[in-house]
């Protein structure tokens, strides 16, 4: 209950701010960066309103997640960080265009320090909460082997929530060195194919091994059948 006030009073605060700096920018500012960070379309500043805006909604979503039964702290945990990279996004466009970038100009902001930092840091922490979820929950490692076993679920989600741990330590790890050092500025594509690869790696293990016991568990048991008929 305290962590959804605390949340809904800041990023209330968060939009009301920004609001007010919109006040300040030019009648027209850079709305959209491709690839290469340039600015490539101008627009209102008003436009920016939508991610401390977003951010706000996302308490909502936090205090409905307080009827929930079963894993309410991993959700309102997800979108916590959800809500700080947005607000996180629309501060760092806020401080682009007071410090002058117009249109066809490069930035030079950190974005994988902006975006994939946070997003590592709440793997990391589902990694470390995974084999504590409770059973029968929406969020976990959902197979049919975790389903129809205890013990496998159990052993899955301790391999599972060991190696999203490690992936994002990785990608945090990823994400401030390419974030943070101004000649590796150009490659801050990395964090982020760090980050996909290394979620995707984690599940996919931990699939095959909940699959892989499922299958020694059957045989197992077709041997124990097997004996006992004869």
């Amino acid at each position: 209950m305290r962590a959804a006030i605390l949340y809904t009073v800041v990023s209330l605060v968060n939009l009301i701010a920004f609001a007010v700096g919109i006040l300040f920018l030019p009648a027209q500012v850079p709305i959209h960066f491709n690839a290469a960070l340039t600015a490539d379309a101008m627009g209102s500043p008003w436009v920016y309103l939508s991610l401390p805006g977003a951010a706000a909604l996302i308490s909502a979503g936090i205090w409905a997640a307080l009827f929930q039964k079963k894993n309410r702290a991993v959700t309102v945990g997800v979108l916590t960080v959800a809500g700080i990279v947005f607000a996180t996004i629309g501060w760092t466009f806020f401080a682009l265009v007071s410090g002058g970038v117009g249109s066809g100009e490069r930035a030079t902001f950190p974005i994988a320090l902006v975006i994939v930092l946070p997003i590592s840091l709440l793997l990391a922490w589902l990694g470390a909460l995974l084999p504590r979820l409770e059973p029968g929950g929406s969020i976990g490692i959902r197979t049919r082997s975790t389903l129809a076993s205890g013990e496998i679920r159990k052993r899955t989600y301790r391999l599972g929530g060991a190696l999203l741990f490690a992936a994002g330590c990785l990608s945090a790890a990823a994400a401030v060195l390419f974030g943070c050092l101004p000649v590796l500025h150009g490659v801050q594509f990395i964090p982020f194919i760090c980050l996909a690869a290394s979620v995707a790696a984690a599940a996919a293990v931990s699939i095959l091994f909940a699959s892989a016991l499922a299958r020694r568990s059957a045989e197992k048991e077709g041997k124990e059948a097997q004996k006992g008929t004869e």
